[in-house]
């Protein structure tokens, strides 16, 4: 039996697409996995012959009861994730779906996405973000064993100890953000005392908004080496507002956010609202705190003493090297080994 996992191949981005996707079949090829190379392109002009050749050419090496962990979805197109599934399962694999996005949770695509409950079904594991995701799906109809990947790893072998983690005298109350800033417009209307600095594409108007506000330093677009030099020393916030672009906000209460991981591989500890699925681990694992509200924030960190915030940095130093050695992602891909063969593990 061999062990292969897909490697998305695509162009550089300033945000978290290319980049989780990259650390997870870098952890999975240090785990003894082969990688299947697949370049991100548009499908949309190819015959459905086409699209199954090329799966055919990607895949060509893979045999029956090989194991296949395909990162789900390859976003190329719904034909890719669907053929792809039909070709391995056709083939005699056994196929995990270690699954970054759930359209279906998320709001987005409703017109072009694929079925995911009859999808998910057709896989021999699930790899979900945390059990309230995989809970959740069981609902909505999906019977296929789960387990739990809890955090997103975020690889960092090219800074230093100081950009890595946090010594006390380094760390202020202040307010970091960095992601898509399409989905957080709401700091526009920043009126927190808290300054917070802001990193992530924005289109025009949201950039002037960000520009106008003297609580907001906003930093603007910076590849990922560029942004991790200069992060401030901390609050990480993960906090997403509903847009056109998808039920963001509420989305957070099945995913964890790629952002959260960011902060704490670096010596961040984060905010995060209440109600997300993220939630439990930061405050069970001393991470960082849980708001319920934006207008919480001043009078939380007013009243946080050094001795809590000693706390904080040392359980945050210590995760951070954990996200930094893969270790979410490699405990996840051995316990859906042991699903997709032996059984009854679920949610471990």
């Amino acid at each position: 039996m061999r062990k292969w996992i897909t490697d998305i191949i695509q162009g550089e981005t300033t945000d978290a697409t290319a980049q989780a996707k990259n650390d997870i079949a870098s952890i999975g090829t240090h785990a003894g996995y082969e990688p299947l190379y697949i370049f991100q392109y548009d499908s949309d002009y190819e015959s459905d012959q086409a699209v199954r050749s090329r799966i055919d050419g990607i895949t060509a090496a893979v045999g029956s009861n090989d194991l296949v962990v395909y990162q789900y979805p390859a976003l190329i197109s719904p034909r890719f994730d669907t053929f792809f599934m039909e070709q391995m399962k056709n083939r005699g694999t056994k196929l995990v779906l270690l699954i970054h996005d759930v359209e279906l949770l998320r709001g987005t695509n409703s017109d072009r996405r694929v079925d995911e409950i009859d999808y998910f079904n057709k896989a021999d594991t699930l790899i979900v973000h945390n059990p309230i995701m995989g809970a959740t799906l069981r609902s909505l109809g999906v019977t296929t064993p789960m387990v739990s990947q809890y955090l997103l790893d975020y690889l960092d072998d090219t800074h230093d100890w100081h950009r890595l983690f946090t010594a006390p005298k380094e760390f202020t109350k202040s307010l970091v953000l960095s992601g898509n800033l399409l989905k957080s417009s709401y700091l526009i209307d920043w009126n927190q005392n808290t300054s917070i600095s802001v990193f992530g594409f924005a289109d025009k108007t949201i950039q002037e908004g960000l520009r106008a506000n003297p609580q907001i330093n906003y930093h603007g677009a910076l590849r990922r080496d560029d942004l991790i030099n200069q992060l401030p020393k901390g609050f990480g916030l993960a906090w997403d507002s509903d847009s056109a672009l998808g039920n963001y906000g509420s989305y957070t209460k099945y995913n964890h956010p790629h952002k959260v991981s960011l902060y704490l591989s670096h010596g961040m500890p984060v905010i995060v609202w209440n109600q997300s699925a993220v939630a439990p681990f930061i405050t069970e694992n001393h991470l960082g705190l849980t708001i319920g509200s934006l207008d919480e924030i001043d009078g939380l960190l007013a009243g946080l003493g050094d001795n809590e915030i000693n706390d904080l940095l040392v359980h945050v130093n210590n995760m951070g090297i954990l996200l930094r050695d893969g270790y979410f992602t490699t405990r996840a891909l051995v316990a859906a080994e042991q699903q997709s063969f032996v059984g009854d593990i679920e949610f471990q």
